[in-house]
């Protein structure tokens, strides 16, 4: 893979969420593997820390920039906070007051969608919603329900159709596919030509479900096709482990 491609496509990738499970680290065990991170080879793939309001008190000698998960009030400024709908489809005069009041506390707000039966309507209507509200999109790809390529790839599209960038969390805790668990290579490389190459939901499915580098158009990419979709599509993904990515991508050497 091209130097210049590898940058684009894992700079910044890495919203640290220590604190989260499957790690769920104790605050000082959180704190200890953020320095570590950010001190090793490696930190140029890290972007934020992620931090419940509720522990918001515990913080202390985090030099990094930090992305509130809103789960209580919460009184300070951040980076970005993200907060989960109510419903699949938010009533409007609803979601127009809680952007207003997040962007009060931060100019990047993600509001994590809820994927329920309608959820070919729900997504797009859902995703012009944020869009219209000046969000953006957080999609939630393991725990309890964890999507299928189809509804990823129709995220990407309709994030894409209505200018709004999204972030992913939970799930992706490999570069690639594995059984029914999201590569977030795959999830780059999707983003990437949907934004670049205006491709459709069955071409995104197909790279969506890819479980090699092979099946991925890794050589085919162009660094600024990446940049951009990085930009205006996807940001990146929430891990609870930074180390495990890159353990991956080494062993896949995609990393030295």
């Amino acid at each position: 893979m091209d130097a210049d491609v590898r940058r684009a496509l894992l700079e910044r990738l890495i919203d640290h969420a220590a604190l989260f499970p499957p790690a769920s680290m104790s605050m000082e065990d959180a704190l200890a593997e953020d320095r570590a991170a950010r001190a090793s080879d490696y930190a140029w793939m890290l972007d934020r820390f992620v931090c419940p309001a509720s522990r918001l008190g515990e913080l202390g000698g985090l030099d990094a920039p930090v992305s509130v998960v809103v789960d209580g009030p919460l009184e300070t400024e951040a980076a970005s906070v993200e907060k989960r709908l109510g419903a699949p489809r938010p009533e409007p005069r609803e979601l127009i007051q809680l952007a207003a009041e997040l962007r009060e506390l931060s100019p990047e707000v993600y509001l994590e969608l809820v994927l329920a039966d309608g959820w070919r309507d729900d997504l797009p209507a859902a995703i012009g919603s944020i869009a219209a509200v000046g969000g953006r999109v957080k999609l939630r790809c393991g725990g309890d329900l964890v999507p299928t390529g189809e509804q990823v790839a129709l995220v990407l599209v309709a994030c894409r159709d209505a200018g709004v960038v999204m972030k992913a969390t939970a799930g992706l805790h490999h570069p690639l596919r594995s059984g029914d668990e999201h590569g977030f290579l795959n999830l780059l490389c999707a983003a990437t030509l949907a934004h670049a190459r205006a491709a459709g939901v069955g071409a995104l499915e197909e790279t969506l479900e890819a479980q090699t580098l092979e099946g991925l158009p890794l050589e085919e990419l162009g660094a600024d096709e990446v940049r951009g979709a990085r930009e205006r599509l996807f940001k990146g993904f929430g891990s609870c482990s930074w180390r495990e990515p890159v353990d991956e991508l080494r062993a896949l050497g995609v990393l030295e």
